[in-house]
């Protein structure tokens, strides 16, 4: 990838027209927000599910082909092209086909205070959801308190609100766009869903070894800890994982250290030997090791390179 004068390839020239998309001209009909005081909606339950989890920061959906649902334990969303929806920090939520299934494309942009990411996902029926590219985009320009900004101006709606959407939807794409073309970026894994080919158990025992993941993984953790939480042979979990996830456990843990690690040398001055000591690494130079197979520079480089952005 070029620099900011240059012409952008792959996965960031996908994005930037991701994120034109995003702020392109919306009608008042089609801008919604899922805020936690949603009114409560009866028909949410038992309704497909591929991507359930909850957002620790806030999403923006939209689908550039075909309709989808984004359904949350309070509202329904039906998304078709032209159709933003906003969910806020804390929202469960879960990405599910139209009741007419048809294939479709759909396009989140996450923000957790400056960090930002782009997903994108793919479906075809009957069964072939698929995560598409997914890339992190670093920086120090607070992100979310825009995106929180243009959720309080959807649900209050008072004068003026869509001229004010628009204005901080451009100004949160231009922020983005800025960083993809620095090359403030990092390529993630794509895949399949594990809920495409695991049955109803086995994708439970998956969410609660992942989840037990996330609650722990500030500290020493092995394969028999997460095992145990689950009441499964550390061989049959290590099994389960790598089957439906196509990475190991160790992989799992490894990411979310490192994605935490990334922001703490953005958010904070921490030594970074105290860094990898909140992370559960007992030897820094193990913290720095990883980081640098994962992310491809050292933390202290990494830190460097955000400077300015």
């Amino acid at each position: 990838m070029e620099g900011s004068t240059g012409t952008l390839v792959g996965a960031e020239a996908l994005f930037e027209a991701v994120l034109a998309e995003m702020v392109a001209q919306k009608k008042a009909g089609g801008l919604f927000y899922a805020s936690a005081t949603a009114v409560p909606h009866p028909d949410t339950v038992g309704l497909p599910s591929l991507h359930k989890h909850i957002s620790d920061g806030h999403e923006f959906a939209f689908v550039t082909r075909g309709c989808a649902k984004v359904v949350t334990p309070k509202t329904i969303y039906d998304l078709s092209p032209g159709v933003l929806l906003l969910i806020g920090r804390g929202v469960e939520h879960d990405e599910s086909p139209a009741d007419d299934p048809e294939p479709y494309v759909m396009n989140w942009c996450y923000a957790d205070h400056t960090y930002a990411r782009l997903d994108q996902t793919e479906y075809n029926p009957p069964q072939s959801w698929r995560m598409g590219p997914s890339v992190e985009l670093m920086g120090r320009t607070e992100v979310e308190s825009i995106s929180a900004a243009i959720g309080a101006e959807i649900e209050h709606r008072d004068y003026g609100w869509e001229r004010s959407v628009s204005g901080l939807l451009n100004y949160l794409s231009c922020i983005l766009i800025r960083r993809l073309r620095r090359g403030s970026v990092v390529r993630l894994r794509s895949g399949e869903s594990p809920t495409i080919s695991a049955d109803p158990r086995t994708w439970r025992v998956i969410q609660t070894a992942l989840q037990f993941c996330e609650s722990n993984f500030r500290r020493p953790l092995s394969l028999s800890d997460v095992s145990a939480a689950v009441g499964y042979s550390p061989s049959h979990l290590s099994r389960l994982i790598s089957t439906h996830l196509g990475h190991s456990l160790s992989d799992h843990i490894r990411d979310l250290r490192i994605q935490a690690g990334k922001q703490l040398l953005e958010s904070s001055d921490l030594a970074i030997g105290e860094i990898a000591r909140q992370l559960g690494y007992g030897d820094p130079s193990h913290f720095s090791h990883a980081f640098s197979r994962a992310v491809g520079v050292s933390p202290k480089s990494f830190r460097e390179r955000l400077k300015g952005l």
